[in-house]
């Protein structure tokens, strides 16, 4: 199966989402269930980050302290005017809350 790709209108659209829908199908069940998982995750990873995007910065580091979040994850989140907020690129790493007070 051909992953779609970042690059606008290289293939038929619809194309790909029957290409992915009939690779999807093939899965076992339990595969099926933790990519299902894995892309809603990422879907609200992405949304908590789109949020963030559009805080001032002093609402960003407000609502960071009251939840305990580290510093570091506050500077990998672009600015309010920056064009990258359509575009997040999200890192997965685990961390501990205790170690970010």
């Amino acid at each position: 199966m051909n992953l779609p790709t970042n690059e606008p209108n290289t293939r038929d659209d619809q194309a790909q989402l029957e290409s992915f829908i009939s690779w999807f199908r093939q899965l076992d069940g339990p595969d099926q269930l933790e990519l299902m998982r894995l892309v809603y995750n990422e879907h609200k990873v992405r949304d908590v980050v789109r949020t963030f995007s559009g805080m001032p910065m002093e609402q960003r580091q407000a609502v960071f302290q009251r939840l305990g979040l580290p510093n570091e994850m506050l500077s990998r989140i672009p600015p309010p005017s920056s064009d990258q907020i359509g575009d997040v690129e999200v890192e997965w790493k685990e961390w501990d809350s205790g170690k970010a007070r």
